[in-house]
């Protein structure tokens, strides 16, 4: 089983199997040598590894010599670590693989046919006519209900997870400057669980300017309902605390004194507390617009990737005239009246 990235011999990203969703509409560039200049949503590289492998990292120095190739300097050192950490933790590896498009079709599977079973035991108990138009009508019932939880499956997949995608917030942050986003994507490979690093040419300087406007413009008129939706966007984090000691005098310490050594006890647990941290805190609209950019610019780009993104009549930033830019998505589905629905637990 191969644990390394795979790509190629230039050191660009291998491409991606060809039933990979989005990837023929998006709008990727020409050669660096053919002189072409980036678009807003061009596809610069993807880095590919297999999920089952361990340990496993990203090979960020190829990413950076392709980055190169395209004239865009980042030093991989810049986001590395904020990478790394935030996508390839054991948990969050473990997230993706049970999240994953196969996992949920061998759920749906065994939905299906505990549903089945259950309702044609259930059935016996009654005189459905004809044994035939029974099993039909169980069928049925079983079919619909499956179905149902695939489309919740597909529905909570257009929302913003905080498992993958949120966690890239200090990553983008990094390289927005350098007019770069990432996002992640998860494939299956054979047998093999594969995680997808998506690097992303996107100049968000117009977008972080609309939103600035947004934001003030939203802070003059309708504060109460701004500061609503942003109180939605937070996460629960889990800290460590050190317990207090408390101050003991002499003859208490020796009466607490044990007569014989004791076995050395285990470890405790560290004391762990949990708070709810606002992803977008109370700040000048400027900042606001580049934290907003930052958390939800992975988010943007795995739907962008996917060609889930939800389809405008006209764009702001973009080449395509059906694909909203960043800015469009924050306003309409995260500043606007579908912000809870969009954000996923």
């Amino acid at each position: 089983m191969a644990c390394e990235p795979q790509m190629d011999p230039g050191g660009a990203a291998g491409p991606l199997p060809t039933a990979s969703p989005g990837w023929s509409a998006l709008p990727v560039g020409s050669p660096p040598s053919w002189g072409q200049e980036l678009r807003n949503g061009q596809v610069l590289t993807v880095l590919r590894i297999d999920n089952a492998c361990a340990p496993i990292s990203f090979d960020l120095g190829a990413a950076e010599e392709q980055l190169q190739a395209w004239g865009i300097r980042v030093p991989a050192d810049q986001y590395r670590s904020l990478a790394e950490s935030a996508l390839l933790e054991p948990q969050v590896r473990r997230y993706i693989i049970y999240n994953s498009r196969p996992m949920r079709l061998a759920f749906a599977v065994v939905f299906y046919v505990v549903v089945w079973a259950n309702i044609y035991s259930t059935s016996q108990m009654f005189a459905l006519g004809n044994h035939w138009v029974g099993v039909l009508l169980v069928t049925l019932a079983a079919v619909t209900l499956t179905v149902t939880l695939m489309l919740i499956f597909e529905r909570h997949q257009r929302k913003a997870n905080t498992n993958t995608d949120l966690r890239l917030t200090a990553a983008n942050g990094a390289l927005l400057r350098h007019r770069v986003l990432l996002g992640v994507t998860d494939t299956v490979e054979g047998c093999q669980s594969v995680i997808q690093l998506w690097f992303v040419y996107f100049d968000l300087e117009n977008c972080k300017q609309f939103l600035s406007e947004h934001v003030r413009e939203m802070k003059t008129s309708q504060e109460s309902s701004l500061r609503s939706r942003l109180s939605q966007l937070c996460v629960v984090m889990e800290t460590g605390v050190s317990p207090m000691p408390h101050a003991e005098g002499p003859e208490e310490l020796l009466e607490e004194a044990p007569l014989l050594p004791s076995s050395a006890q285990p470890t405790e647990r560290p004391l762990m507390q949990t708070e709810l941290h606002q992803l977008v805190p109370e700040a000048e609209p400027e900042e606001m617009a580049q934290q907003l950019l930052a958390v939800f610019g992975g988010y943007y780009i795995r739907l962008l990737v996917t060609s889930q993104l939800p389809q405008a009549v006209g764009t702001r930033h973009t080449d395509s005239p059906r694909v909203p830019c960043p800015c469009q998505l924050i306003e309409a589905h995260i500043l606007g009246t579908g912000c809870c629905p969009f954000l996923a637990r």
